[in-house]
């Protein structure tokens, strides 16, 4: 990946974290995250391809600490909603990416 920044150091960056005391927690939701982005694709690891997925989920899930499982959230006139997957957004990048992938297969029923 060469000069990319690690999704720990660009999570803390773009959430303004300045000291280590999350560092566990942003690595657990990243080893999270990439496994089940491996699962989604039926890959063993995250192909590189889809790797800048990665940074952009865990920013969310890091941002939604404390309010996991809600679809909205609302407080002081301020309302947020949640995707029903974290990789919705990302659903046709993906699907470009099975697709290429599966590309000159020959499948048998």
């Amino acid at each position: 990946m060469g000069d990319t920044p690690s999704v720990l150091d660009t999570v803390k960056t773009l959430a303004g974290i300045t000291d280590n005391v999350q560092d566990n927690v942003i690595t657990t939701l990243e080893t999270m995250t990439r496994s089940q982005l491996a699962m989604l694709v039926d890959e063993t690891t995250v192909p590189d391809k889809l790797e800048p997925i990665i940074q952009h989920v865990v920013l969310a899930r890091y941002n939604r600490l404390g309010n996991e499982g809600y679809s909205s959230f609302s407080q002081e006139g301020e309302s947020i909603s949640y995707p029903n997957s974290d990789f919705d957004e990302y659903a046709t990048t993906i699907a470009r990416y099975m697709s290429e992938r599966n590309r000159g297969k020959i499948i048998m029923w």
